[in-house]
């Protein structure tokens, strides 16, 4: 009867296991929450090693008491996410007004897509697929009365749309809605020409190391450009 009541008295063990299931290809994990209830989850990889990391961040989040904010990106729809992503890092002052407008461009594209999807659940595969899908669209040409398709696509706009992809999910994994980037797994099928870094401002020490080297008539010349445009911050 005391070993009895000693067995009842014994705290519930509250470690996880990691496992694989028939009907997906990564590997799962089962644990419990602070409450004592089970919660099942992917662990969105194939590597064991990466999977007992997830569960031990699962299982530090649930003594932190932080599980339930992680978990709640389980339900988030790419469509909320998207909605809460112009809202909170898309508009300035946070970025500009370009920016903005782009990022708001290739989310109406996005949308029907992925729109009504988990953003747990968006997989590389469906990424790729849609990429190779917008690469062989024709541009659309608005008129009063209709849009027209004509040719194709230009690379760099579905490009464009594929940098704010990736940027959504970033974005979650710092908020930790989400374990992993999928777009981490996607290569772009096609060279992009443009380029995609950002300016190089030029600084005063600068300046004085190219007019020092250059010849006497052209000292003049680059004081009025870089005075003129490339100003340091």
């Amino acid at each position: 009867m005391e070993e009895s009541m000693a067995r009842k008295g014994r705290p519930r063990k509250l470690s996880g296991t990691i496992y694989p299931r028939k009907d997906s290809q990564f590997l799962w994990v089962h644990y419990r929450n602070r409450e004592g209830q089970i919660v099942t989850e992917s662990a969105d990889t194939t590597d064991p090693e990466e999977a007992e990391r997830f569960l031990r961040e699962r299982l530090n989040a649930r003594d932190d008491g932080t599980l339930p904010m992680l978990l709640s990106g389980r339900n988030l729809t790419f469509g909320e996410w998207a909605d809460w992503f112009l809202e909170k890092r898309s508009k300035p002052p946070m970025r500009t007004e370009k920016t903005h407008h782009q990022n708001t461009n290739a989310v109406k594209f996005l949308r029907p897509v992925f729109g009504s999807i988990f953003l747990s659940e968006i997989t590389p595969e469906a990424i790729e697929a849609y990429i190779e899908r917008r690469l062989h669209e024709g541009k659309r040409i608005h008129f009063k009365k209709a849009v027209v398709l004509r040719g194709r696509l230009k690379p760099v706009t579905v490009h464009q749309e594929y940098r704010v992809l990736r940027n959504m999910p970033n974005t979650a994994v710092r908020q930790k809605k989400l374990h992993a980037n999928p777009c981490c797994a996607v290569q772009f099928p096609v060279s992009v020409k443009h380029s995609t870094r950002k300016p190089h401002y030029m600084t005063a020490s600068e300046q004085e190391r190219i007019e020092m080297l250059a010849p006497k008539h052209l000292k003049h010349i680059i004081a009025i450009m870089t005075e003129m445009g490339l100003r340091p911050y």
